[in-house]
């Protein structure tokens, strides 16, 4: 199912279906002066493919790799429609690795992308490079607007859950970085557009580096990791079941001890809803 929403120049295409209504899970991906940002997920691909030839695109460019955001780019690919993507991004999709049930279940398995026909943004459109939730994640900003397309950067302010291999402090830096630029209009791949797109983006950074630093000062008095996740994040014991522990407040404490060297590409591509405490 796709819900349309119109936004002056920008089109919002919030994809669902059966299975992802049950896991509480939406996807938006955004068609703005036609360009398309993110491709909906795998299970979407025949809603897509219709959209598509009522409504053709000079293009699409993804976010980052995550199946829930590119899981229909193999449907862009058989249509016709070049893809930006970056160079990471890439290496994913043409070797897309196992996921877990729960992403299954909630998206469909990931599918091969390989042999596209490359599209070269529109001069009004310029990718910025936002690693954290993973490595290869980007937002897109239309500058003659002062819009952004932020994918997974926002989600929510108080995500407390994380991938084995996301950076919160990479999170954090991608979010000044967005910061700087003063938004007028932000689009969230899971939240929509962002009413006062600034200030929920610093209140995400300001929350996000307070508990780093709750964090750093517990690992200076050798708190282990588990215990710091139950002190300064709380409890999340209906994300590790539902997630079999593969998305948790641990890995969030996990991800801050590592350092901020840059998040590695595999970690998982949605926060758990009964977590988010988003306000």
């Amino acid at each position: 199912m796709i819900a349309f929403t119109a936004h002056d120049d920008v089109t919002q295409l919030e994809f669902t279906s059966v299975r992802s209504r049950l896991s509480g899970m939406r996807v938006s991906a955004f068609v703005v002066r036609n360009v398309m940002i993110d491709s909906g997920f795998p299970t979407s691909a025949d809603e897509l493919r219709r959209w598509v030839a009522q409504h053709p695109v000079a293009g699409a460019a993804l976010t980052h790799y995550h199946e829930d955001h590119a899981g229909g780019a193999s449907v862009l690919r058989e249509l016709g429609v070049p893809l930006w993507m970056a160079e990471a991004t890439q290496a994913r999709l043409a070797a897309p690795t196992p996921v877990r049930f729960y992403r299954r279940f909630s998206w469909g398995a990931p599918r091969a992308v390989a042999d596209f026909t490359p599209f070269a943004l529109p001069p009004f459109l310029a990718a910025i490079p936002t690693p954290g939730h993973t490595a290869d994640h980007q937002v897109f900003w239309d500058a003659e607007t002062r819009t952004v397309f932020g994918g997974d950067l926002f989600i929510g302010v108080k995500v407390r859950i994380a991938g084995a291999n996301e950076d919160p402090r990479a999170v954090a830096a991608s979010l000044r970085r967005v910061i700087a630029l003063e938004p007028r209009r932000y689009f969230d791949a899971h939240r929509g557009a962002l009413l006062n797109p600034v200030v929920r983006l610093a209140a995400k950074r300001d929350w996000m580096e307070e508990m780093i630093g709750q964090c750093e000062r517990l690992f200076a008095d050798g708190v282990d990791d588990a215990t710091i996740a139950r002190r300064v994040l709380g409890a999340d014991r209906i994300g590790r079941l539902y997630t079999g522990r593969d998305y948790t407040m641990e890995n969030w404490v996990r991800g801050v001890r590592r350092g901020s060297g840059g998040a590695r590409a595999d970690v998982n591509p949605c926060a758990v809803p009964q977590n988010r405490d988003i306000p």
